[in-house]
């Protein structure tokens, strides 16, 4: 990086942190006016969300607080208002979350006043300009849930998991009736890249094939993909929550969708990336760090790992927790 570079890296790094310091004082605003209430700020994904709003509930119990609001980015808030525990949630722009990670990790406030940096403390680097490194041992080490709850939000291990309570009359009995047959895949996410499309047509194919319709989630988000055979479908999160369980199952690759799906009462296949030790590509939980169980539900949730040389092999323990229902 020359000098001009590096001079229009500070001072874009300036303005972002100028921007984030406003926004975090009105945070502060507002704790301060309102004894025993705390603010989590949640400046990465959804699954990163999900996470904190199932342990609001734990969250509060522990610190002793009468409110705990969440804030996220706007496409992902409104996952984390039925959550136990969650008092409220406001949505903000992609930019001012950004804004505000920038504040946080060069004021090194990640828990002042209040208000909680929701995530794995940061750095940034001038040589990698806009980006946001962990502090070691950032995720390494530890499963998620041990990560949350002791390096995030420093409450007490293996605490309660919250639920979501979903208000009456959300659901509309048309779409249920319209999907209790079919399934659901999710091939895309953004942090769990590598299986091919192809794989997901064969998957869609096979389950034609048996009579099932199938649909394919969509964001609408940059890495969303259409899957061959599959019909989109744009949902919410909201409407991700009230329609996961009404499908015949959901089948998806790790990711905060997952996570999100797996605190319904959903049948879910989670696709993990990894290498075959040619035994049983079922994963037994607690062999892995980034299981979505430990987000509190064991029942009805299918993880497999997916070998691209052992495809069809994977492909038959889908259709059988899928048939087998």
């Amino acid at each position: 990086m020359n000098l001009n570079e590096k001079l229009n890296w500070l001072n874009l790094v300036c303005k972002h942190y100028s921007l984030g310091q406003q926004i975090y004082d009105m945070f502060v605003e507002t704790t301060s006016k309102s004894p025993g209430t705390e603010i989590i700020v949640s400046p990465a994904n959804l699954g990163d969300t999900v996470f904190i709003a199932s342990l609001a509930k734990s969250y509060k119990r522990h610190f002793g607080l009468n409110r705990l609001i969440i804030v996220a980015k706007k496409r992902q808030a409104d996952a984390a208002e039925w959550f136990e525990g969650v008092d409220a949630v406001l949505g903000l722009e992609d930019k001012e979350i950004e804004c505000l990670r920038y504040f946080f990790t060069v004021s090194r406030k990640f828990y002042n006043d209040g208000v909680r940096y929701g995530h794995i403390p940061c750095y940034i680097d001038e040589a990698y300009p806009n980006t946001f490194f962990h502090i070691p041992p950032g995720f390494d080490g530890d499963s998620l849930r041990h990560i949350w709850e002791s390096r995030i939000l420093g409450i007490p291990e293996e605490s309660e998991m919250g639920k979501i309570v979903v208000p009456k009359g959300m659901l509309d009995p048309a779409k249920k009736e319209l999907y209790k047959d079919a399934v659901l895949i999710a091939p895309a996410a953004f942090t769990n890249k590598g299986i091919p499309e192809s794989f997901w047509e064969k998957l869609v194919g096979r389950l034609t094939e048996a009579g099932i319709k199938v649909y394919c989630n969509s964001g609408g988000l940059y890495y969303d993909k259409i899957i061959n055979g599959a019909e989109e479908l744009v949902l919410s999160t909201k409407e991700l929550m009230l329609l996961a369980p009404v499908f015949r199952h959901v089948v998806a690759v790790r990711s905060g969708f997952t996570d999100l799906v797996s605190k319904t009462d959903a049948k879910l296949s989670v696709l993990h990336l990894g290498e075959s030790d040619g035994r049983s590509l079922r994963i037994e939980y607690g062999s892995r760090p980034d299981d979505v169980r430990d987000l509190g539900r064991i029942e009805g949730i299918y993880p497999v790992l997916y070998c691209g040389e052992r495809e069809d092999e994977v492909i038959g323990n889908i259709l059988e927790d899928i048939m087998g229902e």
